[in-house]
């Protein structure tokens, strides 16, 4: 009795110090401005539908680390390059899948080609839209890496999405690459509505993650995960996902094979 209680013992210390070194250790959480997603609200504090899980992962797990707002590139520069970032949304593809550590999947998303109700598209293909005069693209994220690597020489970048849509509706470029989730939100921030656009070519469907740079202790991942699936087995999530997206389906089981 004496053995295992001292077993017992041993266990439990070994098990909170873990849970202090890893309340401890600090993360840099970044996020880029993608209504309804993440955003500054009138009150000047930041909200969205990931704001919202990655509050009550972190408060489900003890973490109090601050999300910080920064452009797309300035954050994927940091996540590359310097241990303990975490950064969201973002896109989980074939080329990411190993330069990253996972936590989702938040949701299921189309990556589409935008252009203003009106205009004449003929469009069918990527092939086709390569032919456009410009499209604007946000620099560096996932849209732009997939167009470029496909061969585009007509994109025109931003460090801001929303002036993607304000150059859209002001002719300076004919389509721009959006999500369906968040064209009609980037389309309302920009003073306009989702019904000034229409799709004119989806290319893409995919999985979005908060993601962690590599180099990232796995027990500080799996306790994130750990937080997001109770979030789900709970119903939290779901109501959390229907508020901002009712009309989306939740997403399904995490897609780690490309």
């Amino acid at each position: 009795m004496t053995g295992i209680s001292k077993g017992f013992l041993a266990a439990t210390a070994a098990l909170f110090s873990t849970v202090a070194v890893l309340a401890a250790q600090s993360l840099t959480i970044y996020c880029e401005n993608d209504p309804p997603n993440q955003y500054v609200d009138k009150s000047g504090q930041l909200s969205g539908f990931t704001i919202d899980v990655v509050h009550e992962i972190q408060r489900r797990i003890g973490n109090d680390d601050p999300i910080r707002l920064v452009p797309w590139a300035r954050g994927y520069e940091a996540i590359l390059t310097t241990p303990d970032v975490v950064l969201f949304q973002m896109t989980r593809t074939a080329e990411r899948n190993p330069m990253f550590k996972w936590v989702g999947p938040l949701m299921e998303d189309t990556f589409a080609l935008y252009g203003r109700v009106g205009a004449r598209f003929s469009i069918a293909s990527l092939d086709d839209a390569k032919k456009v005069g410009t499209i604007g693209v946000y620099r560096d994220d996932v849209r732009d890496l997939f167009l470029t690597k496909a061969g585009f020489t007509n994109l025109e970048r931003t460090t801001d999405n929303i002036a993607n849509a304000k150059k859209l509706m002001a002719g300076h470029i004919d389509l721009f690459a959006a999500t369906t989730s968040s064209v009609g939100d980037i389309m309302k921030a920009a003073g306009y509505s989702g019904d000034d656009v229409k799709m004119v070519l989806p290319f893409m469907k995919v999985q979005v993650y908060i993601a962690f740079s590599n180099c990232t202790p796995d027990d500080i991942v799996r306790r994130w995960q750990g937080g997001l699936d109770f979030m789900k087995k709970d119903g939290s999530f779901a109501r959390i996902f229907k508020n901002y997206f009712p009309a989306f389906d939740l997403p399904g089981p995490a897609i780690t094979t490309f």
